[in-house]
């Protein structure tokens, strides 16, 4: 699968740039002030898109990072998929205006199907879905809540309502470098029947090349390159 994409993250907490173990908030390293320097770098570096977090926006339902991220956006001329508590109307059509690529919706696609459905409608394929799995719940506010709610069948009626890609995280993987959960991710990528991007636990090469055989359409690295245990330019 040629076209399989890697998608360096970029997790922005109070400004800066973290990662966080399995999305706990108590757990965070910063690894930059400048989240446009490490945007930068990624992108010389050969990467075709990025992958930003509201961190503070996931966990309140207001994001706090915006000027940071269209900031990157103008400096930056590669695609950026953004996340994290953005859940109106007006917020993804002036990120969109802005140019970024694709937003993605967590929460609202698990508590407010209605308003999914009106934001599918009105930007088709800009519109992405976060399927955040704890046990095979999931999991909503910035990863603070576990519903009730299995993610196969979330997936299945974000589908219905228009929804034509996902982001599927096992936060239990996220941020521990001990590989992804790659019999969930196949599952998962077996039963929707719609692109996937794979995310959490990535490690080594080799995570990759077995990521791919999933049929995911790419996956999000974090950790991995934060800490040096993976190149950008060997992984792409």
């Amino acid at each position: 699968m040629k076209n399989f994409e890697v998608i360096p993250a970029i997790d922005l907490l109070n400004g800066n740039c973290v990662r966080l173990k399995q999305g706990r908030y108590d757990a965070e390293t910063i690894y930059a002030k400048d989240p446009l320097e490490i945007a930068k770098k990624w992108e010389a570096q050969g990467s075709k898109r990025l992958h930003i977090i509201d961190l503070d926006g996931a966990r309140t339902g207001i994001p706090k990072n915006i000027e940071i991220i269209k900031n990157i956006s103008k400096e930056i001329s590669i695609p950026i998929q953004v996340g994290g508590g953005i859940r109106n109307f007006e917020l993804i059509k002036s990120l969109i205006d802005y140019g970024i690529d694709r937003i993605i919706l967590g929460t609202t696609a698990v508590n407010n199907p209605n308003t999914l459905e009106r934001f599918c409608q009105e930007f088709d394929d800009h519109i992405a879905v976060a399927i955040d799995s704890k046990d095979g719940k999931a999991a909503t506010n910035g990863w603070t809540k576990i519903t009730k709610k299995d993610t196969l069948t979330l997936a299945q009626e974000a589908i219905k309502l228009g929804v034509k890609r996902f982001i599927y995280t096992d936060i239990s993987r996220d941020g521990m470098l001990t590989g992804p959960n790659y019999e969930g991710i196949n599952n998962f990528i077996s039963q929707v029947g719609v692109p996937v991007i794979a995310s959490g636990g990535v490690a080594v090469k080799e995570d990759i090349d077995k990521l791919i055989e999933t049929g995911a359409e790419g996956c999000v690295v974090g950790k991995a390159l934060y800490e040096g245990k993976v190149k950008l330019e060997e992984i792409l």
